[in-house]
């Protein structure tokens, strides 16, 4: 209507261990408002921002909370794909766009030859990189690099992080890499020297754990 805004919200990870990433992402969005002006004189407002806690069940309560206003047409998250994969069917189901600046996931969109992940769905888009293709680069330093031929990996059952820690697994294998270990911590974790003697058992060359902080601070 006539002076009404247009809306739109932030869903970032904006508190916790991750909150360097999420509170830039945020920033970025009101800079952007700020900067692009208004559209069809229409000012744009996106509300108070919103945490997806990195979580399944953040991304979960922040959507249910967004979709619960008609008047809110589009969304900047989330940060992290395991948050992604609980918000997009939401958001996609009440018609609205969603645009993550990060979330990496294959399963979020689709493998390299476009097939739909499991977890894609109608409105979701990203302009972060696909997982795949990091994980490919990944191997090729590894391997074709560094010249080492065995590697394991950790990862926390998050989508994010069992997909990349799979991707480098495959694509690894592939160039003829062998993984003598690939398992996982759960997060909160705090002492990772069982999961640790697991992975030396394989006497790896190589360890990917491509896990955000704390878990992987522990590991490190």
């Amino acid at each position: 209507g006539d002076g009404e805004a247009i809306q739109i919200r932030s869903l970032n990870a904006i508190s916790g261990d991750t909150a360097t990433l999420g509170i830039p992402n945020q920033n970025a969005v009101q800079l952007a408002i700020a900067d692009y002006g208004q559209i069809a004189g229409h000012d744009v407002d996106m509300g108070t921002g919103l945490d997806d806690l990195c979580s399944n069940e953040g991304g979960q309560a922040a959507a249910q909370t967004i979709v619960a206003d008609d008047s809110v047409v589009g969304v900047i998250g989330t940060s992290c794909s395991g948050a992604g994969v609980a918000a997009s069917p939401l958001i996609s189901d009440a018609g609205m766009v969603m645009i993550s600046p990060s979330n990496t996931s294959p399963a979020l969109t689709s493998d390299l030859q476009g097939n739909a992940g499991t977890d894609y769905h109608p409105g979701y888009y990203r302009i972060a990189h696909n997982d795949l293709f990091q994980g490919q680069a990944v191997a090729d330093f590894v391997y074709n690099e560094l010249g080492l031929t065995t590697a394991a990996a950790i990862h926390d059952g998050d989508p994010y992080t069992q997909g990349l820690a799979q991707a480098f697994s495959d694509a690894f294998e592939g160039l003829g890499g062998e993984m003598v270990g690939f398992t996982a911590v759960n997060k909160g974790d705090t002492d990772m020297s069982p999961v640790l003697t697991e992975v030396a058992a394989g006497a790896p060359q190589a360890l990917y754990f491509p896990i955000f902080p704390p878990e992987g601070n522990f590991i490190a």
